[in-house]
């Protein structure tokens, strides 16, 4: 197979640049954890919940269950208030939504740009 690597076009660079300005790596890593994504589902399901009734039902500890909360609140995709001596996470909604729309907004230029070996030359050895 002879691959010349074309050399990257101003659009293309300007998509690889477009990609790496909205791959927010710390939103990525909050969602490809099982654990939070099970809590993001029963926030969406119950609405705003104290650590302990997320916990119920979850194959986790507790302090786990408040480990996971703190990254998804860092991450921009819970928030949490004080009411007392409890401590309520939510979803917060239109920051993730929003989050979701600049990421397709920047990257839907990557549909037509980068189609998997689009103009690849496969040269067979002995092949003319």
């Amino acid at each position: 197979m002879n691959n010349d690597n074309r050399k990257p076009t101003s659009a293309h660079e300007h998509m690889a640049q477009a990609a790496l300005d909205v791959f927010d790596t710390k939103y990525f890593k909050a969602l490809c954890e099982p654990a939070r994504v099970k809590i993001i589902k029963k926030l969406i399901e119950m609405g705003a919940c104290d650590v302990t009734t997320i916990a119920h039902g979850l194959f986790q500890d507790r302090s786990v269950i408040s480990r996971h909360l703190s990254i998804l609140e860092r991450a921009g995709i819970c928030k949490s208030q004080k009411i007392g001596r409890r401590v309520f996470y939510d979803l917060d909604g239109p920051y993730i939504v929003g989050k979701v729309t600049t990421i397709l907004d920047a990257i839907t230029p990557m549909a037509t740009l980068c189609k998997p070996f689009d103009g690849l030359e496969i040269h067979k050895k002995g092949a003319a």
